[in-house]
């Protein structure tokens, strides 16, 4: 009995980590259906702070960088998209910040786009990439 619980527990860690293999292949792709950045780009920067993210909205250029930074005393798990349907900007889709943490993404596509803490979903923000 304990073999084939050994089993089915096996197989849905390797279908969970198939699946996200699968869906980074496919983030990587429409990533790379963007032109390099190159030359000068401005740096962005937005901050969780007091169970808020300042500034709200972010309006940026391709190739600029936006710094996410974590200045609340509890961690956050920074997602882009909504909660149940997250997408991956930048190659990143989920990202763990500590206590004073912070993580970068070059801002590739075009376009506006959300993200959240994963567990206090209505503590977000916005940005948009023009050109």
């Amino acid at each position: 009995m304990g073999l084939i619980i050994s089993g089915v527990i096996f197989l849905l860690v390797l279908t969970v980590f198939g699946a996200v293999w699968v869906s980074n292949i496919d983030n990587r792709k429409a990533a790379s259906g963007y032109p390099k950045c190159t030359g000068k780009s401005a740096a962005h920067e937005v901050k969780f702070e007091d169970d808020k993210v300042v500034p709200e909205h972010t309006s940026a250029e391709r190739c600029d960088t936006l710094t996410i930074t974590n200045l609340d005393s509890k961690p956050r798990i920074v997602a882009f998209g909504v909660k149940e349907r997250h997408v991956a900007y930048d190659g990143v889709s989920e990202r763990y910040l500590a206590e004073k943490g912070s993580f970068s993404v070059t801002l590739v596509q075009p376009g506006t786009f959300r993200f959240h803490d994963h567990i206090e979903e209505a503590v977000g923000g916005t940005f948009s990439v023009t050109r």
